[in-house]
């Protein structure tokens, strides 16, 4: 290996003729994988059907933008194939395995969402002196203490 990186091309080189490898890429990719992943088949499972590396996947859609445009297009109807699975499973373990892969197909719109209910009963007529210094010197800070109603003053004019 070089200890150097290559800056000029060799005079044996043809006019646009390049170093290393060739891409394996096909224009015939861009349709192939919109219509596996309407069949449900992620990019590491297309992937596998045309005998690549995900990693070459991956670059492709970095080096060719209408192979990254077509993933694009071919990811919701991904999403649609695994809806209507998901609609029409009756076994439980066929639901749960049509909604793991909606999961991690559509993170967005199918997340596990986690609502907690916060209640609490105090305004800051109810705080002491003592806990609003508190409060207003240390961010975050538990306040211990017993909690009373303090009356607002009433006017005397």
């Amino acid at each position: 290996m070089a200890p150097f990186k290559r800056t000029t091309i060799p005079a044996h080189y043809q006019n646009g003729q390049t170093f290393g490898r060739p891409s394996e890429f096909r224009q015939e990719y861009c349709q192939l994988v919109i219509d596996k992943m309407a069949e449900g088949i992620s990019l590491t499972a297309f992937a596998g059907f045309i005998r690549v590396s995900a990693d070459t996947i991956y670059q492709w859609i970095k080096s060719h933008p209408d192979f990254s445009d077509a993933v694009s297009r071919g990811n919701p109807s991904r999403v649609l194939w695994w809806e209507l699975k998901l609609m029409r499973s009756r076994k439980g373990a066929e639901t749960s395995a049509a909604m793991f892969a909606l999961k991690n197909a559509a993170p967005n719109e199918w997340r596990d969402v986690k609502h907690q209910e916060h209640n609490h009963h105090l305004t800051v007529e109810t705080l002491s002196d003592a806990q609003l210094y508190a409060i207003a010197g240390q961010a975050g800070a538990v306040i211990d203490g017993d909690f009373s109603r303090v009356e607002p003053e009433a006017d005397t004019d």
